[in-house]
């Protein structure tokens, strides 16, 4: 009789382990393929809801086709003809806060336009950059042009606060996304109006806090942007 009582004990703890093993099969298949099944069936069902970034003003000017803005998410700098040893700064500041971080997204680019007047600049820059490690920067694009261009370029933004000086240029810059559009905040802190639609370079913090955050809901935008099928 004890031997019996054994076996059957024997026997019950086998089979308890044999269910043990069978659960953490189920819940490691679940984890595995189930759960990202379901979240992938989610994100299809239709667009994801978050807080978008503002349209500040639609379709800004690219001069026709000049400056390649289409299907790339700019950050975008002005200069002028005499860039100061500030100027030199901001655009270090550019470097080491916004395009050391960003540039891992793929449709993201810097945009730095010069006037022909101040073509010497876009070497000295390049040396500067290249002190901070800044030696190889595929993302970062320097165009030429002329004051003319310029101001169209600033005007088409619709936004009177905004004048360009050929001298000094503009201290702060711009996002401009896949779709041309100017983009920025309605609700900000800092403006009494709320209204920011630039993003001032003299500032770590202005650009850690304020620019980088919203460069993240852009590109947040663009990956789960949901395209409206086209009506015949």
């Amino acid at each position: 009789m004890d031997s019996i009582s054994i076996e059957t004990t024997n026997n019950k703890t086998f089979t308890m382990s044999e269910k043990s093993n069978q659960t953490k099969k189920i819940i490691i298949l679940f984890s595995t393929f189930i759960v990202p099944l379901l979240f992938f069936l989610f994100l299809a069902s239709g667009k994801v809801n978050f807080n978008k970034l503002p349209t500040i003003t639609e379709k800004v000017s690219n001069l026709n086709g000049e400056i390649p803005f289409r299907n790339k998410v700019s950050v975008l700098s002005i200069l002028g003809e005499e860039p100061s040893v500030g100027t030199y700064q901001n655009i270090l500041n550019l470097y080491q806060v916004i395009y050391k971080s960003t540039e891992k997204y793929k449709n993201f680019q810097v945009i730095t336009v010069i006037p022909k007047s101040g073509e010497d600049t876009v070497e000295e820059l390049k040396k500067e950059l290249v002190k901070v490690g800044g030696i190889d920067l595929p993302k970062w694009e320097y165009l030429v042009l002329s004051e003319k261009q310029i101001k169209n370029l600033v005007s088409s933004f619709g936004i009177a606060a905004i004048t360009y000086d050929k001298n000094t240029g503009l201290e702060k810059v711009f996002i401009i996304d896949e779709d041309m559009n100017l983009r920025g905040r309605t609700d900000d802190e800092d403006t009494s109006s709320g209204l920011l639609y630039s993003y001032d370079t003299r500032s770590v913090s202005v650009l850690k806090n304020k620019l980088r955050e919203d460069l993240k809901v852009v590109f947040y935008e663009s990956k789960f942007a949901v395209k409206e099928p086209k009506l015949n």
